[in-house]
């Protein structure tokens, strides 16, 4: 686990205490040097003349647990699933590319989001801890959770698991990108999956998505929020 500050200015809530904000560290997204795409949509959203931000990067479900408690005030990047928990961006901020990476010549039974519960129980799937890819994905199936692409895809060579879902960028990694020529696997896209920022249920919360949502209308409408996704194509959402 790592932790930074990142000391901006005050966010005009109550006092003048940081915001919380916890993330998994996604390289290129939310690099350790608080470079990357998710932190510099951030900074363009709750700009540095509004915010003061405490970022602690973690595994990903313990980010999204300590918002759901209220230990912290944001988490970046979880999908609509959560929403029973958090408090969720009006807009998404980016979307999930879901990838099934299985073993060469694995075939399904049809299209793995049209599979009925019967068919759905006979397979071994499995996904990210915290990531919560079954619910989000409406398959309604219990899944194993790895801890990373690199367990993953080791279980699916050994055939502990049938099926992987994986988001597109875990799996773009260097290391990840030669296991996958290594042990001989393959990957097929499955759906964009629509992620959000998420807010404690506490008023802090409340205020800062008000906050974040009407920071991003006034970005929309000034073509600043449009300009950033064009400098950031591989974020899959539409400032429209």
């Amino acid at each position: 686990m790592w932790r930074w500050l990142w000391l901006l200015c005050w966010l005009p809530l109550q006092a003048a205490e940081p915001v919380h904000l916890v993330s998994k560290h996604w390289p290129g997204y939310t690099n350790a040097d608080l470079s990357g795409g998710y932190f510099e949509l951030v900074r363009l959203i709750l700009p540095p003349a509004e915010v003061s931000l405490q970022v602690e990067l973690t595994g990903f479900s313990r980010a999204i647990s300590l918002v759901q408690k209220q230990q912290a005030d944001l988490v970046l990047a979880v999908t609509a699933e959560d929403g029973q928990h958090l408090l969720l961006s009006a807009r998404p901020m980016d979307a999930d590319q879901v990838m099934m990476v299985s073993q060469a010549g694995f075939r399904l039974p049809g299209p793995l989001l049209q599979l009925t519960p019967a068919q759905l129980a006979e397979l071994r799937l499995g996904w990210d801890q915290g990531y919560n890819y079954g619910a989000a994905l409406g398959l309604r199936v219990a899944g194993y959770e790895v801890q990373d692409a690199r367990q993953g895809l080791e279980m699916l060579s050994k055939g502990r698991l049938q099926l992987y879902l994986a988001e597109q960028a875990d799996l773009a990694l260097p290391a990840v990108q030669l296991l996958l020529r290594q042990l001989d696997l393959q990957q097929q896209q499955l759906m964009q999956l629509p992620v959000y920022a998420g807010f404690s249920k506490s008023e802090r919360g409340h205020l800062l998505k008000k906050q974040w949502d009407q920071n991003v209308e006034l970005l929309r409408k000034n073509g600043q929020l449009q300009q950033f996704y064009q400098r950031y194509p591989e974020l899959l959402v539409s400032a429209d």
